[in-house]
């Protein structure tokens, strides 16, 4: 088939941007064509589409210039460029599906009426709120789809900055973008009934849980165990890292690594039981992944998936998670991990497993992994949707 994977990093920033690259090699593999259409940016993997791709916007302190961020606040509504551009790519590589990933707001839904035009059916995996909240890290029932009131109800953003996003989500809901997507592919449960509480009919979505690809656990490394618990991914205040830190702090027999790129100006406590080593290369963290006594997340967010937490257990690590989102779609209680209810019961875990008071067994945990998680199981259920929209269109 011709597929063309749309994401606006064209670089593993995040879970989302890892999924879109994992997704877009194992269709080449599998003898497909794939073509990419994305944002430019220094970060980016070489692409041989880059000339289809939109100029580059920032959001954040120091990521762009003025004007960058002027243009970047004009394309989450809409973007001429992108409609511009998208319309070329279409015309010149003429796909029998799109697959869109994530795509606000440096790209915009701007694009979606032109692949339309061609009758080009469009299946969108959820990476996250977007579609049904002003806020992409959580989708609040006490504010549905009246959308003001996430002005008054969260407290995450600048007041200028919620009212942008309440703006743009009611723009993109006028415009009737969302209803144009044929098919989402929800990773799991837990989003799909929240996209079945804002409205979309339970026929337009389908739940097909991530993979992780046969690349990951090539070239495993030799197992040579540290006396450490790996937390890998952002450093945010939003991800629990700062609680994780002081948990931490004080323990006795187990110390705590970081990997991942530091947001809003979260402080890495000094201690020495907290060791920050930056951002690290996928087989870097590989390597501290199974070196690790187990992997831990204090987030809250309501995790779509779980990304981290599944590639933890697809090297045999046990994951320590708070109870937030699909996390115990992932981990099953004792078996290759614990999902808690607060931080004082996984603290209970934490010291546990360090002491040698549980034990896993790491092979039976990565077993496990591959039976429900196999990049073959979701090759061919995924192609079977590209296949059966393709039909209808």
């Amino acid at each position: 088939m011709k597929i063309l994977e749309i994401n606006k990093y064209n670089y593993p920033k995040g879970g989302a941007d890892r999924h879109f690259l994992d997704i877009t090699t194992l269709l080449r593999e599998k003898g497909n064509e794939v073509a990419i259409f994305s944002m430019i940016n220094a970060k980016n993997k070489t692409s041989s589409w880059k000339k289809y791709f939109v100029s580059y916007v920032g959001y954040n302190k120091n990521d762009s210039t003025l004007l960058q961020k002027i243009v970047g606040v004009c394309r989450m509504f809409y973007s001429f460029e992108a409609r511009r551009k998208i319309k070329k790519i279409l015309d010149d590589f003429q796909p029998d599906i799109v697959h869109i990933h994530n795509i606000y707001h440096q790209i915009s839904f701007s694009i979606i009426r032109e692949i339309k035009k061609r009758n080009i059916p469009i299946v969108m995996t959820v990476h996250d709120y977007h579609l049904i909240s002003p806020d992409k890290d959580e989708f609040l029932e006490n504010v549905g789809r009246k959308y003001w009131k996430f002005i008054f109800v969260s407290k995450k953003y600048s007041f200028s900055k919620k009212i942008l996003l309440v703006l743009k989500t009611y723009f993109e809901d006028f415009c009737g973008f969302k209803k144009q997507l044929d098919l989402l592919v929800s990773p799991s449960l837990f989003v799909a009934e929240k996209l079945k509480k804002w409205g979309i009919e339970k026929e337009k979505i389908l739940i097909l849980p991530h993979f992780i690809p046969n690349s990951f656990l090539k070239s495993i490394p030799e197992k040579s165990e540290g006396n450490y618990a790996f937390y890998f991914g952002r450093i945010s205040a939003y991800k629990g890292v700062s609680e994780l830190m002081e948990t931490f702090r004080d323990l006795k027999n187990i110390k705590l690594f970081l990997a991942g790129e530091i947001e809003d100006d979260t402080r890495i406590i000094s201690s020495e039981n907290i060791i920050y080593l930056g951002k690290l290369n996928k087989e870097e963290v590989k390597r501290y992944i199974k070196n690790a006594k187990f992997c831990v997340s204090f987030s809250r967010l309501p995790e779509t998936f779980g990304l981290t937490a599944l590639e933890s257990i697809a090297l045999g690590k046990p994951f320590i998670g708070l109870d937030a989102g699909a996390y115990k779609e992932i981990i099953e209680q004792g078996k290759n991990g614990f999902i808690c209810n607060n931080i004082t019961e996984a603290k209970e875990k934490i010291s546990q497993i360090s002491t040698g008071e549980i034990t896993f067994d790491e092979a039976k945990i990565a077993q496990i992994v591959q039976e429900k998680f196999g990049q073959e199981r979701y090759y061919q259920e995924f192609i079977e949707i590209c296949k059966n929209l393709t039909k209808l269109s």
